[in-house]
């Protein structure tokens, strides 16, 4: 009934990048970009069955299966036929149609999708490792002498998408770290830019301008402003949270970090993950982590993005090729697909101070004579 493969979009496991989508390449040469297709069946082919699934999570938020189709993009007669093919090839009816009353999952379509995300969840993170190990292959042997930035990072969904822009003239070599870690580095030479995040919440500012004044120097290193993103509370469709004061419910389930996830991983595409697998009601994230698994989504905080660098190397080649593909067209528009995402200061040179300038400080209060 299940047929499991990992594959790749269309039909090979390495495509120029000119071809590609944003995807979670770190090294850019060829993008290696891995996903999972594991629904498949007699007469419904593992492209049909992941089509299938995308209509389904579609199907479970809409009010007609023509809104459905509507909002993944296909015809509402194609999504009559994915419906019809998923359901000779397992056996049992996915959706329950009703003239006058709309369409809904049936048990069984419903319990599809549950698999779905017990999936992703469950490899995600080792095809993320796997795209990181096969890229690192590639980049050692690929031909060509391109200006090349290795960046330390803590883990963003828009710097895949800034590789691929800066992929024709520029490779940029993304590590992900942890901030600390990624500023360490930074201060010992061991990279050309170091990424980071400060939220405009007075706890973790405090960290992050700890961290600043531990690894960097005003008179040394500055900033180029990246993305701003909103950070909040995913949240499992019917959980019932609508703000910091649901967490206490008793019996709510909350995760801030996945077990088994480490400094390298993705901690907010691990928490949706487990959001959406029933691991846990709510977790705190970026909006665009949970739009990824069509999550709901409480918002909390703005955070700013940064990347830090030498002063004296703002002037070279290369830290000018990355600073235009950050300007450009195509990475706006990439980052406008992000939800909660906003990229139009991108590449703005601003002093270290910047980073932590902008908090909303509490007022102080006035003495009383």
């Amino acid at each position: 009934m299940f047929a499991f493969a990992y594959v790749l979009d269309q039909y090979d496991c390495i495509r120029p990048i000119a071809d590609s989508k944003i995807g979670m390449a770190l090294h850019i040469g060829p993008e290696v970009d891995l996903t999972t297709r594991w629904l498949a069946g007699e007469g419904l082919s593992p492209r049909h069955g992941q089509a299938l699934l995308g209509l389904l999570a579609a199907l479970s938020r809409a009010a007609s299966l023509r809104e459905a189709a509507h909002a993944v993009g296909i015809s509402y007669r194609h999504a009559w036929g994915l419906l019809g093919a998923g359901a000779r090839a397992l056996g049992a009816p996915l959706a329950d149609m009703q003239r006058g009353r709309g369409a809904r999952l049936t048990a069984y379509g419903q319990k599809l999708l549950e698999a779905d995300a017990h999936v992703r969840s469950s490899l995600d993170a080792q095809l993320e490792r796997l795209r990181r190990e096969v890229g690192e292959m590639l980049a050692a042997a690929a031909p060509g002498q391109l200006s090349r930035l290795s960046l330390h990072a803590s883990h963003d969904l828009a710097l895949p998408l800034l590789a691929q822009v800066c992929a024709p003239r520029l490779r940029l070599d993304i590590a992900f770290r942890g901030a600390d870690e990624c500023l360490a580095a930074l201060a010992r030479g061991e990279c050309d830019l170091a990424g980071f995040h400060v939220a405009d919440a007075l706890p973790r500012a405090a960290a992050a301008a700890a961290a600043l004044g531990r690894w960097l120097d005003p008179h040394k290193h500055q900033l180029l402003h990246f993305v701003t993103r909103e950070q909040g509370i995913i949240v499992r469709p019917g959980a019932r949270v609508r703000g910091v004061g649901d967490l206490a419910r008793p019996g709510l389930r909350f995760l801030n970090r996945p077990p088994g996830v480490g400094p390298h991983d993705d901690v907010d595409l691990a928490v949706a993950a487990a959001v959406a697998d029933g691991r846990a009601e709510a977790g705190f994230g970026l909006r665009a982590a949970a739009a990824r698994y069509a999550l709901e989504f409480v918002p909390l905080a703005t955070e700013r993005y940064y990347l830090a660098l030498q002063r004296r190397s703002f002037r070279d080649a290369s830290l000018q090729m990355l600073i235009a593909a950050m300007r450009s067209r195509e990475f706006a528009q990439g980052a406008a697909r992000l939800p909660g995402y906003d990229a139009s200061n991108a590449g703005s040179r601003e002093a270290l101070g910047a980073a932590l300038a902008w908090l909303k400080q509490p007022r102080a209060r006035k003495r009383v004579a």
